[in-house]
């Protein structure tokens, strides 16, 4: 009977040990979940930062990239190289040829116009000195004659 008493005080021995051995077992894979969750939080964050670096690190590239190309049309500038320069240039020089053109052209027409101005004034004053001159001869013969 003292058999039949232990036995299950054995039985809930051995089960204790069992739910401690299958305690000790999710511990353990509950810790290594943890610790595979804890690694794929970190690996997230870490994916996150790298990430956040890389666009940082992209987004200055680009800055010195766009640096570097404006200092290169600044120098071409300076030179007179810059493409787009000499484009405004050239389109510069031809308004500035059109404008002599067409200063040059208006000063032969104004001149034109005085010239044939002066001559037609010099005719009326021609022709107003020879009518002068015929009113004061008949003037003159006509007093004289009485």
């Amino acid at each position: 009977m003292a058999s039949t008493l232990l036995s299950p005080m054995v039985d809930y021995y051995n089960d204790e040990e069992e739910l401690d051995s299958v305690d000790e077992d999710d511990d353990r894979s509950f810790r290594g979940r943890d610790s595979e969750e804890d690694t794929e939080d970190a690996s997230e964050t870490d994916l996150a930062k790298h990430d956040e670096d890389d666009y940082v690190e992209i987004k200055e590239q680009m800055y010195q990239d766009k640096l570097a190309s404006l200092k290169r049309q600044l120098q071409q500038l300076q030179e007179g190289t810059l493409q787009e320069y000499q484009k405004r240039m050239k389109k510069l020089e031809q308004q500035y040829k059109e404008r002599l053109r067409n200063a040059d052209l208006f000063l032969q027409l104004e001149t034109e116009q005085v010239e044939r101005n002066y001559i037609k004034e010099k005719k009326a004053a021609v022709k107003e000195f020879d009518d002068k001159k015929v009113e004061l001869k008949e003037n003159l013969i006509g007093t004289a004659s009485p």
